[in-house]
């Protein structure tokens, strides 16, 4: 029981650092232990390595691992794709290679179909086109959504592209494009998620999960078997067993079925993680938002906190041309008649006059015009714009 117990703790322990690692900086979790593991990792740590090199080598090997790390972390490399190909691959040779004798005849007929998801949906997230910008469809990408004015305004110019951002858009250094409803560069498919690949990304994850679960329950059940057959009397029914004696049973045919029980570990830790990461994304698309824009939300509510935002709701005959000024999207159902102010130290607390303004007292109270409902948030993610279609 020992030995499944370290097991578990190192899968476990490897899970933890990699949500720390890929999750820390969500906004939600900046203020929490998640957060302040997540700089500690990526900042504290890498600033105390940098003291102890100048004081040990001068600071000779510094910009080696920099440069590394500048790779890793910059640049397009299939090494983290490679790592998931090869937890799929073991765990589906580990479990073969012991298991199949105890499949029937539905689940030897299951797994190939099941074990091949995951690779068919990386390869169609990992190569499809995430919605570059480029100058032959820009135009069209400007036409997809409408600026909100609040984290998306009309005349930014991207410094690389030299060209106008879209609503929604970001640029990304790694992919070194502009991305349409850019969410976030996904190292495990190496490529960005955006406007038009979102679906493959969303179904690469419920491969994943689908191949967790399956494994789970399959592994879960020859375990199961295994104990009822060599380790406890045919007259003794295993559901009247104390939890105590349960669990040192199930750990002792963990060890005696090796390689099952490496799967069953591997599956259930490493699901927490991608069930995780799901349910995470398909909290976006029902709120109307991205990971990126999650970011700019933050600010705002950080600004809301410190009471540095105020908001007036004209009426219909005021003036709010500079909603209405250059839109090339003219058909999005959702539009706002909010006006925001930003009290910053360098406006001087100078308020527009002639408008009732309040202080906002909280996110719930500003308009997100992308959010048209998650019926129609889930169907713009599944079947999106096409804005390289002429």
């Amino acid at each position: 029981m020992g030995a499944v117990r370290d097991v578990a703790v190192v899968v476990l322990g490897i899970s933890l650092l990699v949500f720390i690692a890929l999750f820390g900086h969500v906004p939600g979790l900046r203020n929490t232990p998640i957060g302040f593991a997540h700089r500690f990792l990526w900042k504290t740590i890498p600033r105390w390595f940098f003291a102890l090199d100048r004081a040990v080598t001068c600071g000779r090997l510094g910009p080696v691992l920099m440069g590394t790390g500048d790779y890793l972390m910059n640049e397009k490399h299939p090494i983290i794709m490679a790592f998931y190909l090869t937890l799929v691959t073991g765990g589906i040779y580990m479990f073969t290679k012991d298991g199949w004798k105890h499949l029937s005849l539905i689940h030897r007929m299951c797994i190939p179909m099941v074990a091949t998801l995951p690779y068919i949906t990386m390869y169609l997230a990992a190569t499809s086109d995430p919605g570059f910008i480029t100058p032959e469809n820009h135009q069209r990408s400007l036409q997809c959504y409408p600026y909100d004015h609040l984290n998306f305004r009309p005349g930014n110019i991207c410094r690389t592209c030299q060209l106008a951002k879209p609503a929604r858009s970001k640029h990304c250094s790694i992919c070194k494009h502009c991305i349409a409803k850019h969410d976030h560069h996904c190292v495990w498919i190496n490529n960005c998620v955006g406007q038009l690949n979102t679906r493959h990304f969303l179904a690469f994850l419920a491969a994943t999960n689908i191949l967790l679960s399956y494994g789970l329950y399959l592994s879960f059940s020859i375990i199961q078997s295994f104990i009822v057959r060599a380790l406890i009397p045919s007259q003794i029914a295993i559901g009247t067993l104390p939890w105590s004696v349960y669990l040192h049973l199930f750990g002792i045919a963990i060890v005696e079925e090796i390689y099952i029980g490496a799967v069953f570990l591997l599956c259930a830790l490493t699901g927490v993680l991608s069930f995780a990461f799901t349910t995470y994304h398909l909290y976006l698309i029902w709120a109307g938002t991205t990971t990126n824009e999650t970011i700019k939300w933050s600010d705002w509510r950080d600004d809301i906190k410190n009471g540095d935002i105020l908001l007036a709701d004209p009426e219909e005959d005021d003036d709010i041309t500079e909603l209405d000024a250059d839109e090339m999207c003219r058909d999005w159902p959702r539009v706002t008649t909010q006006l925001f102010y930003r009290i910053d130290p360098t406006n001087g607390g100078d308020i527009p006059r002639g408008i009732i303004w309040r202080r906002v007292q909280g996110l719930g109270e500003i308009d997100n015009i992308y959010d048209l409902g998650w019926g129609s948030n889930f169907r713009d993610a599944l079947w999106p714009r096409d804005f390289n279609a002429r």
